[in-house]
């Protein structure tokens, strides 16, 4: 263990053993308050309000595209964590300071310290006094420069490794805080952690780690689990009534020492959680069922079973270690500049509308070609209603026409040059007086486009606990 400028610890990310970790609970609680960046603060209080056990609430909003876009952001002078997190923590802490519920969120993305920072203005504007734990990674390279500048703790052109559940407990363990704010962290190993905490779990119970990343995996997306994503109107097994729908519960877990796992939703509430829903959850990302891979274990997911305990609870078993338990290195993720994308749409009715929205596509290449010559063919077009949801072309003439009665065109394009998105965005604004009668609501936006790229892991990246 390191220290740096500021007194706070420095690990490298070998993971050794727990020293007699203790056993704090028999069973722990943990909720999943959201499944993504776009999810909706007040069904976690719902949560919150409806589940008076949870010991836990975990908050994950972060993934490749949202750090994408994060990471545009903080270049371009915006915060690098996630803005949103006032709106949740302002309205989630209140209650979960008062029930002694911890707060896990990955929100901190690109900027976790800068986030802490922000969850303490949060909480003493409230009059509330709570303690904020962060786990992130630094570059040791940095940490040799003895650099001392405002945030010299982002990582170097937005790199993010996919970090497990160790630093996280390290939190736990020292700080026993009221937050812990993380930057990216597999989405299980947020579960996974507060119960190699609380139940005295080490890094060599392979079984309770393939267990706990079960629980995790199926938390991890929120509402899917209860019902949500699921509903399908004409089919009997997934049929599901509007006000049930409106009354989906997030779900949470209940985890043993034993590694014994329930995944349910709350008392009295909408939505469905049963053998469909918790399938559906289970393969959702899953490349290879035998060896899906987590930072903290590589777990095998071929033998496990569902059992309905209640219309509310599941009980979930036979996750097990694979036969390569561990990864042996971890997966970085580096923005990458490519370019400048553009797109646009527009809306076309009635008679011959199809044909119309054709005619507009037409324009628009030609334009294009006009101002930038070949650029065209960085163009993609389709027809929403028509089109775009199948394997076709717009020009595919075997596409019936007949039953269109509204539709919208959509033109995406990807360039070199920032002058080309921008020139795109121009020319399709220009349809409103230039193209054919009847054409509304158009939407047209230029951007710069960052790719996340992954790779394996250098060694030379630390974790860091503050």
């Amino acid at each position: 263990m390191e220290e740096d400028q500021d007194g706070n610890e420095i690990h490298n990310c070998v993971i050794k053993l727990r020293e007699k970790p203790n056993q704090r609970r028999k069973k722990v609680y943990i909720g999943c308050g959201a499944g993504f960046g776009g999810d909706r603060p007040i069904a976690a209080l719902k949560l919150l309000q409806r589940v008076k056990e949870l010991n836990y609430i975990v908050l994950e909003c972060l993934a490749e595209r949202t750090l994408a876009e994060r990471y545009q952001i903080m270049i371009s002078g915006g915060d690098g964590y996630d803005s949103r997190i006032t709106d949740w923590l302002r309205l989630l802490l209140p209650l979960a300071v008062e029930r002694g519920t911890c707060i896990i969120t990955n929100m901190g993305a690109m900027d976790p310290v800068g986030a802490q920072e922000k969850v303490v203005e949060i909480a003493s504007s409230l009059g509330l006094s709570v303690s904020v734990a962060v786990a992130h990674e630094v570059s040791s390279a940095k940490l040799g420069s003895g650099s001392s500048t405002k945030k010299s703790y982002i990582m170097e052109g937005g790199i993010s490794t996919y970090l497990g559940a160790a630093p996280i407990v390290e939190c736990l363990e020292k700080y026993q805080p009221d937050v812990v704010i993380t930057s990216r962290v597999a989405d299980a190993a947020l579960f996974l952690a507060p119960m190699v905490y609380e139940l005295g779990w080490n890094w060599d119970d392979l079984e309770q780690l393939a267990q706990g990343s079960l629980a995790g995996h199926l938390l991890e997306c929120g509402c899917q689990l209860t019902g949500g994503y699921f509903m399908h109107p004409g089919d009997k097994y997934r049929d599901i009534s509007f006000p049930s729908l409106l009354d989906l519960s997030l779900p949470y877990a209940e985890m043993s020492f034993d590694g014994s796992l329930c995944v349910a939703k709350a008392d009295g509430s909408g939505g469905v959680l049963n053998f469909s829903t918790c399938a559906q959850q289970l393969l959702y990302e899953v490349g290879d069922p035998g060896a899906y891979v987590t930072p903290d274990v590589v777990i095998d997911f071929r033998n496990v079973s569902f059992h309905s305990l209640s219309a509310h609870k599941v009980l979930c078993a036979g996750a097990k270690p694979s036969l390569s338990s561990a990864p042996d290195e971890l997966l970085r993720l580096i923005p990458k500049e490519c370019g400048w994308k553009g797109w646009g749409e527009i809306s076309y009715g009635g008679y011959e509308c199809v044909k119309r929205a054709k005619a507009a596509e037409y324009l628009v290449r030609s334009w294009m070609e006009e101002e930038f010559p070949g650029v065209s063919c960085n163009l993609a077009s389709y027809i929403i209603g028509l089109d775009s949801l199948r394997t076709t072309s717009i020009h595919d003439n075997n596409i019936s026409c007949g039953a269109s009665e509204e539709i919208r065109l959509r033109m995406d394009g990807l360039f070199e040059l920032k002058e080309h998105a921008v020139q795109f965005k121009t020319e399709f604004t220009a349809l409103y007086t230039n193209g054919p009668a009847g054409g509304g609501g158009i939407r047209s936006i230029s951007s710069e486009f960052i790719l996340i790229v992954f790779k394996i892991r250098s060694s030379s990246l630390k974790e860091v606990f503050q």
